[in-house]
């Protein structure tokens, strides 16, 4: 599964909003053009020993273009391609050099394992009472580095748990909910972040696929004079893959900050993490979040509470942003703009499961994936007069069968019983109506409990 999203996609939700100290996001945010092109920087490490990672991108123009802010379509059907998608995505920042250095001598490099993604050499945990600091070198000659950054304190979740509820718009849902305990001193600042995995089952799942055995009409003459047209046609075999149970991992599209000082004690009780309407098919099987609850500096909480203000856009590292904001990298090459984070923090993690039944017993699943419509399938001609239905009268009908097989359009769902005109032997549906594969992975994921 292509996770490659990092924090693009993420706009923090002010879920915990009594927990979220205000600020003036006008007074810090401005227009300002002259940030097209500058490198975006999104780097957290934490205490926990694995690869680290530091993502780079550059910002881009977007005046002119017309996809910008343009809702992204996914269309299933079987006259067009699988999913088309709009939209700006990142620009990816290659051939960089990448370190961490700590005040205690260490230095971790990094590698680029796909574009603008670095990762540490060998793995490695942020430790108390060291200090560490980002350095970056771009292929054009561009050199950043960030402020020293301290571990923060550590804190536990307590309990991680979903509910059934109707949100503040009056949307029917599941709310996910954390209690969590933290130390009596300290910054007790803290930022969420979750990876949700989910069971997708195509409605229109049969064993069977298509094998094309003849795609266009032959003629064959034989030596006594005779000769025999061969139609177009296929066969029914079985598939070849699963592709009736799939899952997806998704990462956090919206992120809660937490102020801890604003409580009385060191416990935080029902913050609201997550909230998923019934209509989203993520929930119709069964479903897992795994919930990293992150202890974070007051520098770096502040600079994601500003990030509140662009939460209007698509995207918030996605280079469509209208303005400049401070962090905590600069440029050590001159007056070159950049825009990120380097952060150091504590994390501690937690996974929940449950399933559609559990919260909503007897009720219908929520609609599938896409604007598709699976419950009405198809029968396309193959073709072959021997076995499709009569012609129109005027000639001409849609899309053959054999078409749509070769540009993956089509799953078979039963044999038809019904040769109408244009009418070919077989039902099809869409294709993510029988094969999962479309919107996930037949993999199931090395933690997946059913």
């Amino acid at each position: 599964m292509n996770c490659k999203t990092y924090i693009y996609g993420l706009v923090l939700c002010c879920l915990a909003s009594a927990c979220v100290e205000p600020f003036d996001a006008t007074s810090d945010i401005t227009s300002d053009t002259s940030m097209v092109g500058a490198l975006v920087v999104e780097a957290n490490i934490t205490d926990l020993e694995t690869t680290q990672k530091v993502f780079l991108s550059r910002m881009q123009r977007v005046e002119s273009d017309s996809t910008v802010n343009v809702e992204e379509e996914r269309l299933f059907n079987v006259n067009t391609p699988i999913i088309i998608e709009r939209g700006l995505g990142p620009q990816f920042e290659s051939g960089a050099d990448v370190e961490i250095r700590a005040d205690n001598g260490t230095v971790y490099g990094f590698e680029e394992t796909e574009d603008g993604t670095y990762e540490s050499l060998t793995p490695f945990a942020a430790m108390s009472n060291v200090s560490y600091q980002l350095f970056v070198s771009t292929s054009n000659g561009e050199a950043y580095e960030s402020d020293a950054m301290l571990l923060p304190q550590t804190s536990t979740i307590e309990n991680i748990y979903a509910e059934r509820m109707v949100s503040d718009s009056g949307l029917e849902g599941v709310g996910i909910f954390v209690d969590s305990t933290f130390p009596s001193d300290g910054d007790k600042l803290f930022r969420y972040a979750y990876e949700e995995t989910y069971k997708i089952i195509a409605p229109y799942w049969t064993p069977y696929e298509f094998e094309i055995i003849r795609e266009e009409r032959e003629i064959i003459e034989y030596s006594n004079g005779e000769t025999e047209i061969l139609y177009p046609d296929v066969q029914l075999v079985p598939r070849a893959r699963e592709e009736q149970v799939c899952y997806r991992t998704d990462l956090s599209t919206g992120e809660v900050l937490l102020n801890g000082n604003r409580l009385n004690g060191n416990r935080a009780k029902r913050t609201m993490v997550r909230f998923i309407g019934i209509d989203n098919p993520i929930i119709s099987h069964r479903y897992s979040i795994l919930l990293k609850q992150r202890g974070v500096s007051r520098q770096a909480f502040d600079f994601y509470e500003k990030l509140v203000a662009f939460s209007q856009s698509e995207s918030l590292f996605s280079q469509v942003q209208p303005g400049s904001l401070e962090g905590n990298v600069y440029s050590t090459s001159g007056n070159v703009p950049v825009v990120g984070f380097f952060d150091v923090s504590t994390e501690v993690s937690q996974r929940l499961y449950f399933n559609f039944d559990d919260l909503f017993p007897d009720e219908p699943l929520p609609p599938y994936f896409g604007i598709v419509n699976c419950e009405n399938p198809v029968a396309p001609i193959l073709g072959n007069p021997e076995r499709d239905g009569p012609p129109p009268p005027n000639g001409g009908c849609p899309q053959p069968l054999i078409e749509r097989i070769n540009l993956g359009l089509v799953e078979y769902y039963q044999d038809n019983g019904d040769l109408d005109i244009c009418g070919g032997p077989y039902l099809v549906v869409p294709t993510i109506c029988g094969d999962c594969n479309v919107v996930g992975s037949n993999v199931k994921p090395d933690f997946w409990i059913d």
